[in-house]
């Protein structure tokens, strides 16, 4: 395991959370191999972490990375003291955060995992990511407010602006895509203009979506998948892999079936993270884990609730349909 802070070493070991471990922390009640932690200090658990008389333990884990569809009235934090955070509901084993940034009303696609750094990174370059939304204002949109979302033209230094791409969607309803670089407040762009942002669902973060993901369940991401949010939060992924070109990678990656059409919604087996999808639901029944010990690790087969459906454009992904519906129970696992 990577090395962490101290305080997020102490909050996975389930003790307390990280809000509290930095009051024991400056309350000196935290030792490190015997002695007082520097301020920042980085800890693995070959380290002895001791909290007052009581040695925290955190176990080792596999590197995890999975992608979840959130719903709306869920939290996307990992905090346990904050109520239905999707981390919780989700209830794999490891030590996950999510990367990025997602309000509790909104809904649709949240990456997490337990590489610390990762997370970090993605969240600090938030806007170098090409993300996908589709948002319901709370009243009709007119040309003007389409015309100055799609922006373009030149700025005051006679720079050409990237226009903004926007399907109108329905009479209150739109999809945008939010290239790297731009401003990715779709709040506050729809604020400026005089509209109130009532519903929004992310449907898409670069190659990765939801595709048939129902809302609260997830999977594991491919090991491309993994590789290009690396790529992309480090700074070292070429010029021409920025775009929506990579869509098509994307779908040449994915594995196909039997009769040649690609696989959407990921495999049912049990594999290695990070290497071929898993999907699963948070909060499996007691007397399912209770079989092997092992049925939160795997996910337990489920029937997710069916969704309405309306008729799309081209190219319109059926993660879009019954974006409407909104979920109160936890995670469940993908069909």
């Amino acid at each position: 395991m990577e090395p962490k802070r101290l305080n997020k070493f102490i909050s996975d070991s389930g003790f307390c959370s990280r809000r509290e471990a930095d009051r024991l922390i400056e309350e000196e009640r935290v030792t490190v191999n015997g002695k007082l932690p520097a301020p920042g200090v980085l800890v693995t658990p070959k380290d002895k972490v001791r909290i007052d008389d009581q040695i925290v333990r955190v176990r080792e884990e596999l590197p995890a990375f999975l992608v979840v569809n959130k719903p709306a009235g869920m939290s996307a934090k990992s905090d346990p003291e904050i109520r239905d955070n999707v981390v919780k509901a989700i209830n794999y084993p490891a030590s996950l955060e999510p990367a990025g940034y997602m309000e509790r009303g909104h809904e649709g696609l949240v990456i997490l995992s337990n590489e610390t750094e990762l997370v970090r990174k993605i969240t600090r370059f938030d806007n170098r990511f090409e993300k996908e939304y589709i948002v319901t204002v709370d009243k009709m949109i007119s040309p003007e407010f389409i015309a100055r979302l799609i922006g373009g033209g030149e700025n005051d230094k006679g720079e050409k602006l990237q226009k903004t791409f926007i399907s109108k969607e329905g009479s209150t309803r739109f999809r945008i895509v939010l290239t790297p670089g731009t401003n990715h407040n779709i709040k506050m762009l729809c604020e400026d203009l005089g509209y109130k942002v009532v519903h929004l669902q992310r449907i898409r973060i670069e190659t990765i979506t939801l595709a048939k993901l129902a809302a609260g369940h997830w999977r594991t991401l491919t090991k491309t998948e993994v590789d290009l949010l690396r790529s992309i939060a480090t700074g070292k992924a070429p010029k021409e892999e920025f775009g929506r070109s990579r869509e098509s990678k994307y779908a040449a990656d994915r594995p196909a079936r039997r009769d040649g059409t690609p696989q959407t919604a990921g495999s049912n087996k049990i594999s290695k993270a990070g290497t071929t999808p898993r999907v699963g639901k948070s909060k499996p029944k007691e007397s399912k884990a209770a079989k092997g010990g092992a049925a939160s690790a795997k996910g337990a087969r489920g029937a997710s609730r069916p969704t309405s459906s309306r008729p799309g454009g081209p190219g319109r992904s059926s993660s879009a349909q019954g974006t409407n519906r909104k979920s109160t129970s936890g995670p469940k696992r993908g069909r």
